[in-house]
């Protein structure tokens, strides 16, 4: 489906690899022009170089979300590079791993830091841009882990439950100046960092038969299988688009029938 946002200008942070990536590439596919910034400069740059292929403009930055500062100077680059934003997409997380009573200040402060804040920085880094186009779409990724909590990572879990509230109220807030917010939720992933996370958490098991341990794990999705990027991607691009012109405040869970909430 044509996604109706041919020069529009798409924002994607955390496109280095993985869901950002491949919807880096989903949208230039479709004639948005991206700039796509990661905290690992040569990942923006590999995506910014496969997105330009396609015949769009693309512009790589290096960015750490969790620093106030060094966000709005990026969004200021970039606003002057393209002169709009109409679509952010946001996709960095990572949880403590920890459990609750093993851990402390600093793991609450990984979590806080790059699950909530990062969102709400790089909200209010592209919002005053939207409000002046008047219009514009915000869209995080979150976790199912922030609708049913999720063991080993209290704080996380906390902290993607803010999101969906903070984008529940950026909706009510800026749907005046037709811009929308909405969440995308996840469960596992065969992301990069979901492929690395479990392989640390089922090989810190004793004796562990990684492959008898997912297929215990996937008892608890309908659809028995762990989800790929493009599945990701596929609902953050559409709810950045026009073709979502009209949802905004939602929640939308694509996880393979893991939470039903």
């Amino acid at each position: 489906m044509d996604l109706n946002v041919k020069g529009k200008v798409a924002f994607i942070n955390g496109g280095g690899e993985g869901i950002g990536r491949t919807s880096a590439l989903i949208l230039a596919e479709d004639g948005a022009d991206i700039i796509v910034t990661d905290m690992v400069k040569e990942n923006a740059e590999a995506t910014a170089e496969l997105v330009r292929k396609m015949g769009v403009k693309c512009v790589p930055y290096e960015v750490n979300v969790t620093e106030q500062r060094e966000v709005n100077s990026v969004v200021d680059k970039a606003v002057a590079e393209f002169g709009r934003i109409d679509m952010l997409l946001h996709i960095p997380g990572r949880g403590e791993r920890k459990p609750f009573l093993k851990s402390e200040k600093k793991d609450w402060d990984f979590s806080v830091d790059l699950n909530l804040y990062g969102p709400i920085f790089i909200a209010k880094a592209v919002v005053d841009q939207m409000v002046k186009q008047n219009g514009g779409s915000l869209t995080f990724i979150v976790s199912d882990a922030g609708k049913v909590g999720e063991s080993n990572n209290a704080v996380y879990s906390a902290a993607k439950g803010g999101v969906m509230a903070f984008s529940k109220t950026l909706a009510k807030e800026l749907g005046r100046y037709n811009i929308r917010s909405n969440c995308v939720a996840l469960s596992a992933m065969n992301t990069p960092a979901g492929l690395k996370g479990r392989a640390t958490i089922f090989g810190a098991t004793a004796n562990a038969d990684i492959k008898e341990i997912e297929r215990r794990v996937l008892k608890n999705y309908s659809i028995r299988r762990f989800g790929e990027p493009e599945d990701a991607a596929n609902a953050l691009c559409f709810l950045a688009s026009e073709r979502a012109s009209w949802i905004t405040g939602q929640t939308l869970s694509v996880n393979g029938g893991y939470c039903m909430t």
